[in-house]
């Protein structure tokens, strides 16, 4: 088990110049399978940096390691209705049923480090498995209600 919030601030390496790229800061989600789509980094200067997970060589106890900077996407080149937006970063969010139901408040997330799979939403109101997820948006985490 993997929760997002010990990821949080965990060093980004790059293995091709052994460079400090920057430290993890928030995640955007995608279903179908459900899994972490992208990584927002904390990076030098004012604004902030995304790469998408496919870019994630390993995902260490101690670090994340990418093959190059070169997948790096400033975040402000990114137009909102992109999946990798930070206003899809889920933490904090309403989680609601496809009918509209409250399931409480996105706290953590539960995660696969080796390929990015969520295994589940950790809500104010108890766990949601990934695989119920529909979407993430500005407002709200959309999943399926449970039967």
């Amino acid at each position: 088990m993997m929760l997002f919030s010990t990821a949080q601030g965990r060093t980004v390496i790059a293995l091709s110049t052994a460079e400090r790229l920057g430290t993890i800061a928030a995640c955007t989600l995608a279903p179908s399978p459900a899994h972490i789509s992208s990584l927002h980094l904390r990076t030098r200067g004012r604004h902030g940096h995304i790469m998408l997970w496919k870019n994630v060589q390993s995902f260490g106890e101690d670090a994340v390691t990418i093959r190059s900077a070169e997948g790096l996407k400033p975040e402000k080149e990114l137009e909102s209705t992109e999946e990798a937006h930070k206003s899809h970063d889920p933490l904090g969010k309403r989680v609601l049923t496809e009918s509209g139901e409250s399931m409480g408040i996105v706290e953590d997330i539960d995660f696969d480090e080796k390929d990015g799979s969520l295994r589940a939403l950790l809500t104010t109101e108890g766990k949601v498995p990934g695989d119920r997820l529909m979407g993430v948006g500005s407002y709200a985490v959309v999943v399926q209600r449970p039967e």
